[in-house]
């Protein structure tokens, strides 16, 4: 079986992901179309703003056969660990290309800012603490947007691999705020917020849509309380940044103006967010050194094809259809991780027996 990967967040899932599966089928006609998808939170750390069970059901409902789960420990990390991340996993599934977009759609170029010994991540903050970068690549603070970004990521993750990469550039802007037929998702999450419609961009249904802001009681009540020692103990907490954090949770009520009065060159927003997050589900750093590669691939969602997949591989890959057989540490961190998503549903119940249970199965 001919089996192609692509790497998604749907948060939410619009016109434009449709397009990038409806390219990737034609670009490689595989027999499996496998997606590795983050789940209820995301890479520049927000939250999902349907479940992931949702998300499953959008993907396998517009042309995906299976959707597998790239663990939160790996999603909620700068663009190379989640790009890295999501290869292995995909790798293990014996994926022969790997479909993604970018902004400027122009592989041969983002090969060459993948041949870099820089991490490309890493590049405004080196920028501006007053680092050069090589001037023959033209490379200037901004240059990149995030799929770009992303795009690079995925591309040195596949430099030891035999995975073919290929790159279809976006319709539209990622940031752009105008609802169309193809809009961003940050359009939709926008709108969404703005009690707008937004039939237009997407067929998903958004009956409790989730947003950033609905964290932050907790995320106040937690610096509020805890001492800067326990916040240096966090993953991503470092520099002193819990001191400011600190201080911004007591002067700002607003999640908004809490976030801007705490971004700063070295500090972008999608870092400060993934810190919060993993505050949020006390991920500690000793908790991630210790972690090993995971030898699993949790299973969300699949169809015919799907299953016919999982049967061919699952005498050389530990496959997971129920949470229960996560492996541990795995499981304790995706465990809270789901209360937290829980904690913030109406019905909180209803969600945490659902994560007890089986994958999405579309015939």
């Amino acid at each position: 079986m001919k089996r192609t990967g692509i790497i998604v967040e749907y948060n939410p899932f619009h016109n434009g992901h449709k397009y990038h599966i409806e390219q990737s089928r034609s670009l490689c006609d595989p027999d499996v179309l496998i997606a590795c998808m983050s789940g209820n939170f995301n890479q520049r750390g927000d939250i999902s703003i349907i479940n992931k069970y949702e998300k499953t059901y959008a993907a396998l409902s517009h042309g995906v056969d299976l959707v597998i789960e790239l663990p939160y420990i790996y999603t909620v990390q700068n663009a190379y660990v989640f790009a890295r991340s999501g290869v292995k996993l995909l790798q293990k599934l014996g994926i022969e290309e790997l479909v993604f977009g970018s902004e400027t759609g122009n592989l041969e170029e983002l090969s060459k800012y993948a041949d870099l010994e820089v991490d490309v991540t890493r590049l405004k903050e080196l920028l501006h603490d007053g680092n050069s970068y090589p001037k023959s690549y033209g490379l200037l603070a901004g240059s990149l947007y995030p799929n770009d970004i992303l795009a690079v990521a995925y591309l040195k993750a596949l430099k030891d691999t035999s995975i073919k990469p290929l790159c279809i550039q976006r319709t539209n802007e990622y940031h752009s705020n105008d609802l169309d037929v193809i809009a961003s998702a940050t359009a939709i999450r926008n709108a969404l917020q703005q009690g707008k419609d937004v039939s237009m961009a997407t067929d998903i249904s958004f009956d409790e849509p989730l947003f950033n802001k609905d964290l932050y009681p907790y995320i106040r009540r937690l610096l509020f309380t805890m001492s800067s020692e326990e916040l240096r103990g966090i993953f991503l907490m470092s520099e002193g940044i819990e001191n400011l954090l600190k201080r911004n949770a007591v002067r700002y009520d607003d999640y908004e103006d809490f976030l801007n009065a705490s971004i700063s060159r070295r500090y972008t927003r999608s870092r400060i967010q993934r810190i919060l997050l993993h505050l949020c589900c006390h991920v500690r750093t000793k908790d991630v050194a210790d972690l090993k590669e995971p030898d699993y691939i949790r299973v969300l969602g699949f169809n015919a094809k799907g299953r016919a997949l999982l049967k061919e591989v699952r005498e050389d890959v530990n496959i997971v259809t129920l949470f229960k057989n996560i492996p541990e540490p795995y499981k304790s961190i995706e465990y809270r991780s789901d209360l937290l998503y829980a904690s913030l549903l109406k019905d909180s119940n209803a969600y945490i027996k659902r994560q007890l249970e089986g994958p999405v199965i579309c015939k």
